[in-house]
């Protein structure tokens, strides 16, 4: 690996074809595993109770909000 500076701050690395490609499927496997994270989430938010929530919660007066606000708050405490 070659550090390539200017003014002796750092700008560019040169790597090997070989660094490279291990530096690139790492970063690739971080990547799936976030994708497959984030498909995991998105499903259980599309369940049709966590649909219907959304709906209420979209459909709420201020005061039904402020209410669900308070409740929440007590269970915290």
């Amino acid at each position: 690996m070659v550090l390539i500076t200017k003014h002796e701050t750092p700008k560019a690395v040169l790597l090997s074809m070989e660094e490279y490609g291990t530096l690139s499927r790492a970063t690739q496997t971080t990547l799936d595993n976030l994708s497959g994270e984030f498909n995991a989430l998105l499903a259980r938010m599309q369940t049709p109770k966590a649909r219907a929530g959304m709906k209420a919660a979209f459909n709420a007066s201020p005061k039904q909000l402020g209410k669900a606000a308070v409740a929440v708050a007590r269970k915290r405490d």
